[in-house]
């Protein structure tokens, strides 16, 4: 038992050690005060989307989906490595201390999440179901007991070999959830609730206590559900700086070869080619900036016409930088790339030249998206700021967090 917790403390703090040092990069790019901008304009736009609604808006529904998905979704953090299957499988028996830490761990973050949901969503808790359900503490605390059941009960459907029993199981854990936050959300009263809760107890100690005695652990489908969960952490940190971790996911995509000629002048030296391959193959560096552009001009739709929209047009045009500047070192740890004959600066125009194009084709689809949505007045203010942030980002903010 001690044995387990040791190694259980050790892997969790191996993997914050790591976590912190890539949310510091985070926070040292400006994404933190991107976010923090976004939250001041979302909330007086919240407050005005909120006197908006008609009183007959179906805002249990709203929070029935919102939360029976949070409880559904119950993965645990195991930390489980691909070397654990020949080298902790014989001592499986003895790891129920680990397990159970992982466990509770995982009940806390997701915890912290429904929290947080929950604090985004008080406003209208408030105004449409604060009279029928009551006090928001007590929902919170309500949900978090929740949470603990769907976190026990995942873990012991990962023991199933099949995909497909898993999903029903998963199925049947999100049938309860909706059940359960229906009643909690429409004011029902508490004996209701108590009675689920009693279904959950009974179907944790009666049947996924058994399958915890009849089936093993599938060690192999525990670490592909701990890799995914790690991926999902590296993509977000690959936004804003290199995650070597991510260097090898290369992805052909043929199909896309042809706009290789618009981003960069592939024929200007090796980085030129290289830079812009990289950007449409490479990790996720293409997605990252579809989906920023994407999400900006939905942004701007939704936005009434006047400067706010060119603050976030301006916020993320500088993220897409941030994103872009991590390009830099992707071939760092590839020594055949030191043997080109080529000056440093070449590499420098490179990024450049690509980050520049991009950056206009960014503020091209939204210049489009403003003219459609907004005032003459605003689009020629995007077509201009939009040109010479394009200009200044790529040619003096992307070089900026350089190291040589």
């Amino acid at each position: 038992m001690n044995d387990g917790m040791t190694l259980w403390r050790e892997r969790v703090n191996a993997y914050w050690n790591m976590a912190i040092r890539y949310l510091r990069l985070i926070g040292n790019s400006g994404f933190l005060f991107t976010v923090y901008v976004l939250i001041i304009i979302g909330s007086y736009y919240y407050s005005v989307f909120l006197d908006w609604l008609p009183e007959s808006f179906p805002a249990v529904w709203v929070f029935v989906a919102v939360f029976a998905h949070l409880l559904t979704r119950s993965g645990v953090r195991t930390f489980v490595k691909h070397a654990d299957v020949v080298f902790l499988l014989p001592y499986e028996s003895k790891l129920g201390a680990y397990f159970q830490s992982s466990k509770w761990y995982s009940i806390g973050l997701q915890s912290g999440v429904i929290l947080l949901v929950l604090v985004v969503l008080s406003p209208l808790f408030s105004e449409y179901l604060a009279a029928d359900v009551g006090s928001l503490f007590l929902v919170l605390v309500l949900l978090i007991v929740a949470k603990g059941w769907n976190v026990f009960a995942s873990f012991e459907e990962q023991r199933f070999q099949s995909e497909s029993d898993r999903r029903s199981h998963f199925l049947l854990r999100g049938g309860i959830n909706i059940a359960f936050t229906y009643l909690l959300f429409s004011g029902a009263n508490l004996i209701y609730i108590l009675a689920v809760y009693v279904i959950m107890a009974a179907l944790y100690y009666v049947y996924y206590q058994k399958l915890a005695k009849q089936l093993s652990i599938k060690w192999d489908h525990l670490i592909e559900v701990e890799q995914g969960m790690l991926l999902f952490f590296y993509r977000i940190a690959n936004a804003f700086t290199d995650v070597p971790q991510l260097r090898n996911k290369v992805r052909p995509r043929n199909y896309l070869k042809g706009i290789l000629p618009v981003i960069t002048d592939s024929k200007k030296s090796v980085y030129h080619y290289l830079f812009a391959k990289s950007f449409i193959r490479a990790n996720d560096y293409l997605g990252i900036y579809v989906r920023l552009v994407i999400i900006s001009a939905v942004i701007l739709l939704a936005l009434p016409t006047g400067w706010l929209q060119l603050v976030v047009l301006l916020l993320f045009m500088h993220m897409v930088t941030n994103q872009l500047s991590t390009i830099w070192y992707h071939y760092d740890t590839n020594m055949w790339v030191d043997l080109y004959p080529v000056r440093n600066d070449e590499k420098k125009d490179a990024l450049t030249q690509l980050s520049f194009r991009l950056l206009l084709i960014m503020t091209a689809v939204q210049l489009g998206v403003l003219l459609a949505s907004s005032s003459l007045l605003i689009a020629g203010a995007t077509l201009i700021l939009g040109g010479l942030y394009s200009y200044v980002g790529s040619h003096k903010l992307i070089h900026k967090k350089r190291k040589n």
